[in-house]
């Protein structure tokens, strides 16, 4: 004689179904999203970015040069050359450059403190880029003014993508 089996049992000796397969592929894909999406909630845009390191003013364009390839195959490890256009006197000079790469976790790449004695307005460095992007330099002027330039970037291998 056999006992009747009950439906709690008979449901966990049998495969999922396919109702259970297609509401645990959803839960994945929407745990899977979910960090991208609040970066992108918590992180400012890039004309908020701007008016907060320039306190409100807007940049003047031009008298920057920025040199950074249109097209990179690692985003790992970009080059990038920034020369601002400046006498580097003690009455007129660039304070400092500030760099943003706006769809970067950290948007806030560095900013690089210059002076008079710095005798010109260049500077040098590797970035990491998490995906294609527009690149961003702000220079505050020690006149009280501020410059911007900018670069668009398209990056064929991603970099950045922990959070780090």
């Amino acid at each position: 004689m056999s006992l009747p089996i009950s439906p709690l049992s008979r449901h966990s000796e049998s495969a999922p179904s396919r109702r259970d397969i297609v509401v645990g592929a959803a839960a994945g894909i929407g745990l899977a999203a979910l960090p991208n999406a609040v970066m992108a909630a918590t992180q400012p845009a890039l004309s908020e970015l701007i008016a907060r390191l320039t306190d409100g003013a807007v940049p003047e364009r031009g008298r920057i040069t920025l040199e950074i390839p249109a097209l990179v195959e690692n985003g790992n490890s970009v080059d990038t050359r920034i020369v601002v256009e400046s006498p580097m006197t003690e009455a007129d000079h660039v304070r400092w450059i500030h760099l943003i790469a706006e769809k970067n976790p950290f948007p806030d790449m560095a900013r690089f403190h210059l002076g008079p004695r710095s005798g010109r307005a260049e500077v040098a460095t590797t970035l990491r880029l998490a995906t294609s992007q527009k690149v961003t330099v702000v220079a505050a002027l020690s006149t009280g003014g501020y410059l911007m330039s900018d670069a668009d970037v398209v990056v064929t291998l991603s970099a950045c993508i922990d959070g780090g």
